[in-house]
């Protein structure tokens, strides 16, 4: 059984719950406050879990290990405004809404994505534009606006709330928070986004 890191603060386990919950059929699920460079902890880390969850603000010393991490793992990362991505990104976050619910019909990304799905809970959405040609896997609605000052600088399906390239997977908003798996299908959509990456993945 593959096995998944869901890497965030010890004071907010508890809003993964669910997500372990959704998780816990298909692979063994551990939690861990932060990722070490020390060399021996850091290739337990890389022989132990297969998929990492990273939904924290790193710390500067847990940058080179996701640098490392990255070249060889299913990496699925919350990206939280002014910190680091492990995409570079064109510009910074911009914000788009506290609360969006998303159908699943309006996505660009791949069907494969969205068997099953209706809604996708998205909290503290940010728009995230990344330097280099990534696959959009979810996006806004026909009501969505990203907004720079007073100016709409993305509407619609042209905001952007999760990229993919490759073996790393980069959301600006929460889809992973308890809340957002009660209310909407975003499990599934998870479930669904780590089959295709597990049996597809071409590494960074």
């Amino acid at each position: 059984m593959l096995s998944a890191l869901i890497v965030a603060d010890s004071t907010e386990w508890h809003n993964y719950k669910e997500l372990e919950e959704c998780l816990i059929n298909d692979y063994h699920v551990e939690y861990a406050d932060k990722l070490s460079s020390e060399q021996s902890e850091l290739s337990r880390l890389e022989f132990t879990h297969d998929i990492f969850f990273y939904l924290k603000i790193p710390e500067t010393s847990e940058i080179s290990a996701i640098s490392r991490l990255l070249k060889s793992k299913i990496f699925i990362f919350h990206v939280k405004k002014d910190c680091f991505s492990p995409i570079p990104l064109k510009n910074e976050l911009l914000p788009v809404a506290e609360k969006i619910l998303l159908k699943a019909s309006a996505m660009k990304g791949k069907l494969e994505y969205f068997r099953g799905v209706d809604e996708i809970l998205v909290l503290k959405a940010h728009h995230i534009e990344p330097k280099d040609t990534c696959e959009v896997i979810l996006n806004g609605n026909k009501d969505s606006k990203a907004m720079l000052g007073d100016i709409v600088f993305r509407a619609g399906k042209n905001v952007v709330f999760g990229v993919r390239k490759n073996n790393i997977v980069a959301f600006s908003a929460d889809i992973f928070s308890n809340e957002c798996l009660r209310q909407a299908q975003n499990g599934i959509f998870l479930k669904n986004l780590l089959s295709d990456m597990v049996t597809g993945v071409e590494f960074c």
